[in-house]
C-alpha cells in the first residue's frame, strides 16, 4: 500500500532530523576536544565544558521542536534550573531524556552508563564535562560527592535502564538515596511523562515513530536530605518509587488527549 503525502513528509523531516542530530553531536565532541587541549584539567573546565553542552542539547531540541519532531513542555523545569548541590533522580522512557534535561539544566552532571564512555561520539564529551561513569555504587559515591561538591545537580536514573514502551517504571536501585545520605543533599524527583515509544527499551533508532513526539517533564516532591540511616533511605527510595508508579499510570493518557 503506497505511502500518504502526509506521511511521506513526517518520515523525511524524521530521517533529516538523525542527520542534523548527529552533526550536533559532532560539533559538541569538537568543542570538547578543543577544550580539553586549551584549559587545563580542573573545576574550571568542566563548568566551561558543561554550559558548551548546554548549549549544544539547546540547539538540538530546539531544532527538532522547529522541525514538528518534539512537542516538549519543560517548563516547569525553570524552578530548579539554578539550584546547585541538589540530587535529581528521574524515570527513563528514552534515550532522549537525558538530552532533553541538558538543554535546560546548565549546571547538570549525570550518572550514565559505562558503555557510552566507551563510544567515539559523546564519551569524551562527557569525560570533559565532568559526568559520573555508572560502576559500582561505591565507585560513583566518590565522583557523585565531587560532582555536588562543585555547586552541580547530580541526575540519576534509578531504574538503571529505560523501560519499555507502555510499561511501568522498573524497580529502584538505592544508590541515588546512599549518595543523598552520604553529601546531605535535598533530592527533587523529575517525572518525565511520553506516550512516545521512541528509543524506549526495544525501539530501533531508525524506526519512525509517531510526530510529533511530545514530552512533558514535570517537578514531584523535593525531599530533603536524608537521615545517615537504613529506616530514612528505605523511606525516600519507597516515596521515589511510589511518584514513578502514579506518574506512568496517569501522564501518559493526559499527554494522549491533549
Amino acid at each position: 500500500m503506497p505511502m500518504s503525502p502526509s506521511s511521506v513528509s513526517a518520515s523525511a523531516r524524521f530521517y533529516a532530523s538523525l542527520l542534523v542530530t548527529g552533526g550536533v553531536f559532532v560539533v559538541l565532541d569538537a568543542g570538547s576536544f578543543v577544550l580539553r587541549h586549551t584549559l587545563p584539567d580542573g573545576v574550571r573546565r568542566r563548568r566551561v565544558a558543561r554550559r558548551w553542552l548546554c548549549t549544544m542539547a539547546r540547539v538540538a531540541v530546539r531544532y527538532l521542536h522547529a522541525a514538528g519532531i518534539l512537542d516538549c513542555d519543560m517548563a516547569e523545569l525553570g524552578a530548579i534550573a539554578q539550584r546547585r548541590d541538589l540530587v535529581l533522580v528521574a524515570n527513563h522512557p528514552s534515550r532522549l531524556d537525558c538530552l532533553i534535561l541538558a538543554s535546560a539544566l546548565p549546571h547538570m552532571v549525570c550518572v550514565t552508563k559505562a558503555s557510552i564512555w566507551e563510544r567515539g561520539v559523546l564519551g569524551s564529551t562527557l569525560r570533559t564535562a565532568g559526568y559520573v561513569r555508572h560502576d559500582t555504587l561505591l565507585k560513583i559515591i566518590g565522583p557523585a560527592s565531587q560532582a555536588l561538591g562543585e555547586d552541580c545537580q547530580l541526575l540519576l536514573f534509578p531504574e538503571g535502564t529505560r523501560s519499555r514502551a507502555g510499561a511501568e517504571p522498573g524497580p529502584i536501585q538505592p544508590g541515588f538515596a546512599a549518595i543523598a545520605q552520604r553529601t546531605r543533599a535535598d533530592v527533587q524527583v523529575v517525572l518525565i511523562e511520553t506516550p512516545s515509544p521512541y528509543l524506549s527499551q526495544g525501539w530501533s533508532f531508525l524506526k519512525r515513530p509517531p510526530l510529533p513526539m511530545r514530552y512533558r517533564i514535570k517537578l514531584g516532591p523535593d525531599f530533603s536530605a536524608p537521615k545517615r540511616d537504613e529506616a530514612s533511605g528505605r523511606a525516600l527510595i519507597d516515596a521515589v518509587e511510589d511518584c514513578f508508579k502514579k506518574s506512568s499510570l496517569f501522564g501518559r493518557e493526559d499527554l494522549e488527549h491533549s
